[in-house]
């Protein structure tokens, strides 16, 4: 009756895209952007992104195109989710600090980040530098990271003045497009560990932001 698959194995990626929604609304939705909530969405978008191939993998019975699916919609989502929605959240930071950025070099400094974001999905959607058995390393900086760079940077205009933390911002999405593409090599951490971990750092950020927020 529909186009796509609905069930529970690409639930959470929905959930995450869910997330991202909020997060950008967060931002676009207000006079003033409620930046606190946007990036606490933006780290719930990158648990859900961990979790989503866990949860596909738990599921019974799935076919090749399921898989196949599976892997096509979570890419499709970390295009939302880590490329375009930290450049939104550039917005919402200029706007709420009052800062106005130079519309040239925006403009550029974005453009970079996304062709470097997108560059680097579809190569290793083409299967790139695929080997047998488990990977154990990353090829470059992968586009998830954002869920969690972006908050902790956040926490820099507590300390600075504003107009040095949003060039910082910006300036930041220089040097994650360049790590998207440059050709390092980053040990891949134990699944269950980095689990644990990233959902751990996860909840005291958004602790962080909310104390910070509301102290």
């Amino acid at each position: 009756m529909f186009i796509g698959k609905y069930d529970k194995s690409v639930v959470v990626t929905y959930l995450g895209v869910l997330s991202t929604m909020l997060g950008i609304y967060f931002i676009l939705g207000y006079s003033v952007p409620k930046l606190t909530g946007a990036f606490i969405c933006l780290m719930i978008s990158g648990i859900c992104d961990m979790f989503d191939g866990k949860v596909a993998r738990m599921c019974k019975n799935r076919t090749a195109e399921d898989k196949e699916y599976g892997i096509q919609i979570d890419s499709l989502t970390d295009m939302i989710s880590f490329i375009a929605f930290p450049i939104v959240t550039l917005y919402g930071v200029s706007i709420y600090f009052d800062v106005a950025l130079n519309p040239y070099i925006t403009i550029l400094v974005v453009t970079l980040f996304t062709i470097a974001g997108i560059s680097r999905l579809a190569y290793f959607n083409l299967g790139a530098n695929s080997e047998d058995g488990p990977v154990k390393y990353y090829s470059g900086l992968p586009v998830t990271t954002t869920a969690m760079i972006f908050p902790t940077i956040y926490l820099l205009h507590y300390v600075i003045p504003n107009s040095i933390f949003v060039s910082i911002y910006l300036g930041l999405f220089i040097v994650i497009a360049f790590l998207f593409i440059y050709d390092f090599k980053i040990k891949k951490p134990k699944k269950n560990w980095w689990y644990i971990t990233c959902s751990v750092l996860a909840i005291i950020m958004a602790l962080a932001l909310l104390y910070l927020k509301v102290k």
